[in-house]
């Protein structure tokens, strides 16, 4: 019995410290997920900016040619809405591939 407690001398002290850098290494683990969970969201991903960038092109095609968009009606809705005498609204609502559904609104002034 007296050689273990002379063999095993834990203070205080360290189990103190070692609950003390615990909890700072789990404090930063939780802050670590918490940024890694908020950057790889869906808005993050490949898939929403390539859909965004297609309704982009579609606002610009519509703007250009209105017919040169034929060939997409299953995908997409365009509404037109006046907001007042000089500006009115476009919505682009378009569906991709995976059934993902992206909205965006332009704001065009009347000529």
């Amino acid at each position: 019995m007296v050689l273990s407690k002379r063999y095993y001398k834990l203070s205080a002290n360290s189990i103190l410290e070692s609950v003390i850098a615990l909890t700072i290494i789990s404090v930063c683990l939780y802050f670590a997920v918490m940024i890694f969970a908020s950057v790889y969201t869906p808005k993050t991903s490949v898939k929403f900016y390539g859909t965004q960038n297609k309704v982009n092109e579609l606002f610009y095609l519509s703007e250009l040619k209105s017919d040169s968009l034929s060939g997409e009606n299953e995908n997409m809705l365009i509404e037109e809405e006046t907001v007042n005498d000089n500006l009115k609204k476009i919505s682009i609502q378009y569906k991709d591939s995976t059934q993902f559904k992206f909205e965006k609104s332009f704001y065009v002034q009347n000529p």
